[in-house]
């Protein structure tokens, strides 16, 4: 598939797309979603008790929304290419902080710090790589980009817990390390200078595009909430609520985090033949079903598909907006654009997780979350049917 790219619009763009990836296993992939798989081990270290680990999860998210906040501005005043580098070493060294926990403070800071240059690095990088890909190649470009998001699900849930056997100072170091050879080898293949929207061969967006965003900001905000069942609650659905005990739990995380390895690539190229607002409708819809599937029908091939699909789709339906903001809006409203969807996506998600464990805690139905996160990510599809069929006028 990279071939494809560089034969089609010059050697560069293989390497950009894959710095893109890079970007994201290291800043979301590696900085935020590893940090679950080594908690267990911290805790039984004595690094941080319970709510010790809630308050660096919380940091975390906080920092993410500062970044997605800032990401923009600071890639005006630096230029984009240094804040993507410095954003990437930022996220290096916090993973070597977390490394050597002197203290609750120190942790709380790297997680901060971590959260940050993760905005940073999901604000910037994507408008820098689709900006640069022809129209016709950007479905596929996005895919292979935004698998760096599944790869890190994946590695937390799998490759994670057995480094997290060796101790968590020299697992969070070994993750240090793959951030800081994913940085040396992506040095010097960001773009040397803003690309504008003609070369990119994106059509100049429509004066009305901007205000209608709206209801791609509520489908993608639907999204956010949508899927918050299955990232937290539902390993512990599988084994206790439906009785196939954590064995099976994990079985059906490890696949969710499989899915999300693959999701975007095979999205990208659903993308490519059928364009991005079709795509992100029926990747909304898809993944209303599959959240829903498991309380119809709680037999162990539902949960299987289940899994796949909802794990593909989690990552996909970031790279799925994100191409969609690109063919609408001119270059220099895009960063900008997808900065604001990126924050509110994650302040949405931290809102929609508060409620749903509250909702939880009140009935004991863990079934209902499920239901109500299917009916969300319904919605989200029709607002987004409606925003593309707008549009198509």
């Amino acid at each position: 598939m990279s071939f494809s790219l560089q034969r089609s619009a010059g050697p560069a763009l293989g390497p950009l797309v894959l710095a893109g990836l890079a970007a994201l296993l290291t800043g979301i992939g590696l900085g935020r979603f590893a940090y679950a798989a080594l908690v267990p081990g911290m805790i039984g270290e004595g690094h941080v008790d319970v709510a010790g680990a809630g308050y660096l999860a919380a940091a975390n998210v906080g920092g993410y929304l500062i970044g997605a906040a800032g990401g923009g501005r600071i890639g005006r005043r630096f230029g984009t290419v240094h804040a993507l580098r410095g954003s990437m070493i930022g996220t290096v060294l916090a993973l070597l902080a977390c490394a050597v926990p002197f203290s609750l403070a120190w942790l709380i800071v790297a997680r901060l710090v971590a959260g940050i240059t993760g905005g940073f690095l999901m604000v910037l990088a994507a408008p820098a790589v689709l900006a640069r890909i022809p129209a016709e190649r950007r479905g596929s470009a996005g895919g292979i980009l935004f698998t760096g998001i599944g790869l890190g699900i994946t590695f937390s849930g799998v490759v994670v817990p057995l480094l997290a056997d060796l101790g968590t100072g020299p697992a969070w170091a070994v993750l240090a390390l793959l951030g800081a050879g994913l940085t040396v080898l992506t040095w010097n293949a960001w773009p040397g200078q803003p690309v504008e929207a003609a070369a990119s061969g994106a059509p100049a967006a429509a004066p009305q595009a901007r205000p209608r965003l709206m209801l791609l900001g509520v489908a993608y905000a639907s999204d956010a909430i949508g899927f918050v069942p299955h990232t937290v609650y539902w390993v512990d659905f599988v084994a206790r609520d439906l009785g196939y005990g954590i064995g099976m739990g994990g079985i059906q995380w490890s696949l969710f985090g499989l899915g999300a390895a693959a999701g975007p690539a095979v999205m990208g190229m659903v993308a490519q033949r059928i364009g991005f607002g079709r795509a992100f409708v029926l990747a909304l819809g898809i993944k209303a079903a599959a959240v829903i599937l498991p309380v119809l029908s709680p037999s162990v091939p539902a949960l299987v598909v289940s899994s796949i699909l909802v794990g593909a789709l989690t990552p996909a339906s970031a790279s799925l907006a994100a191409g969609r903001i690109t063919e609408l809006l001119q270059t220099d409203r895009r960063q900008q654009a997808w900065a604001q969807m990126t924050m509110l996506f994650a302040l949405v998600q931290a809102l929609g997780a508060v409620v749903m464990a509250e909702l939880a805690a009140a009935t004991h139905q863990m079934a209902l979350l499920f239901l109500l996160g299917g009916s969300l990510l319904a919605l989200g599809a029709g607002a987004a049917e409606i925003h593309r069929r707008l549009l198509d006028r």
